[in-house]
């Protein structure tokens, strides 16, 4: 079975759950506007790869459920709390929980999103240890993404931003955050701390290229956002083509850049993306950061191999997808 059949049947058995997890016909004034962000899609990989891991090397995938569900829970609440911080109104092709149901309804139920996914990994059937350690690489992991995300947020349009400051950023913010699902899975089966510490080591190369790829999708596909193309300029978003481009350009492309970056997103034109787009096409950014990317898969590769492990085909599989996906 192909990798991407086993995160959609994996990610289907989470949905399921999650259901069970956090009721979607409940009159709290949680749920509707938690299940309207749940409802809009997303493909579950950081819990199916959890579970892929998990089954790889040999562990009970029923006992990994409840750490995968929080991966899940966490990822939601980031996203929707991302939402608020970045100003964005649309996810997948439907208003965000800031939008529709106000800002501190959307602060309140990331909150509680949080408390459900602590309350999933103290609650999971696991012997004391493991579940201890579960716990330190949840936290570790969400303290981890805030700090990165504090960094993001006083990066936009930075006057000395570069590729460096970039992958900064993004080994905290995302090297951690897609790594602790492959961590928890290693935890859940062999419990082996070398093979954890270099699990750790590839979410650094795994997660920027994650990232980068993110921020192509964003300038290329549009991420679910009623297919528009450069909603990552109009929040004046750090991206790595923008970093890239800041060390390339010359001083008044640089500085007419960073002013568009710089305009609130509401009074941010079409006219003002085509010209980023024009600049980045220019200096061949995208090709760059895609280019950047694979390295940083070919990186991750090393990384994997030095596993002390009989089969590591599975994580060279999900390393692969990251990179590779259009979506």
């Amino acid at each position: 079975m192909k990798i991407e059949d086993k995160i959609k049947a994996y990610g289907e058995k989470i949905d399921t759950l999650l259901r069970e997890t956090i009721p979607s016909n409940k009159d709290d004034y949680l749920s509707e506007p938690i299940w309207h962000h749940l409802s809009t899609g997303g493909k579950r990989i950081r819990p199916a790869i959890c579970l892929l891991t998990c089954e790889a090397l040999g562990g009970n995938t029923e006992n990994a459920i409840p750490f995968a569900l929080a991966v899940e829970i966490l990822h939601n609440m980031l996203l929707m709390h991302d939402d608020i911080e970045d100003g964005d109104t649309v996810r997948r092709d439907k208003p965000t929980v800031w939008v529709k149901y106000g800002l501190a309804n959307a602060v309140n139920a990331g909150d509680y999103m949080l408390a459900i996914a602590y309350r999933s990994i103290i609650s999971s059937v696991m012997d004391i240890e493991r579940k201890m350690k579960l716990l330190d690489i949840f936290t570790l992991t969400y303290t981890k993404t805030v700090e990165g995300q504090a960094l993001d947020i006083n990066a936009r349009a930075a006057k000395d931003f570069n590729v460096e400051k970039y992958m900064k950023i993004v080994e905290l913010k995302t090297g951690y955050y897609l790594a602790f699902g492959l961590v928890g899975g290693v935890v859940l089966s062999i419990n082996d701390d070398r093979c954890l510490e270099t699990i750790w080591k590839l979410g650094k190369n795994m997660g920027p290229a994650f990232q980068i790829k993110d921020d192509l999708i964003d300038l290329t596909a549009g991420k679910g956002r009623g297919g528009v193309i450069g909603s990552d300029i109009c929040e004046g978003k750090a991206s790595f083509p923008y970093a890239y481009t800041l060390e390339v350009a010359s001083e008044k492309e640089k500085g007419d850049l960073r002013e568009i970056m710089l305009k609130e997103r509401r009074v941010t034109t079409d006219s003002d993306i085509k010209w980023v787009l024009d600049l980045y096409k220019k200096y061949e950014s995208l090709t760059y950061s895609q280019n950047y990317a694979e390295k940083l898969i070919e990186d991750a590769y090393k990384t994997i191999d030095s596993l002390n492990i009989n089969d590591n085909a599975v994580f060279k599989e999900i390393a692969d997808f990251m990179v590779q996906r259009s979506t």
